[in-house]
């Protein structure tokens, strides 16, 4: 899998319309919304820097499949190679 950043995630989802906001309640949380189309997506909090985690990655495209939203992440991330 490609090496993409929270940093870099959240320029590619800002870049179709989503809002990005850290919520702390019992844990700190990142929120995606994209206002457009009501899509709003939590995940656990990582560092900026580092690497987005897989399950966190195909939530998000799940999300942007579900709502209609271009994957901007399409061009961002090399498909898996196998081993």
């Amino acid at each position: 899998m490609a090496e993409m950043t929270y940093a870099q995630l959240d320029k590619a989802l800002a870049s179709v319309g989503f809002t990005v906001g850290v919520v702390t309640t019992k844990k700190k949380l990142r929120v995606y919304e994209h206002p457009e189309t009501g899509a709003r997506l939590t995940l656990a909090f990582r560092p900026d820097d580092q690497t987005v985690l897989p399950h966190h990655l195909a939530a998000i495209q799940g999300t942007l499949k579900v709502y209609g939203i271009a994957d901007p992440l399409n061009s961002a991330v090399e498909p898996q190679k196998a081993s």
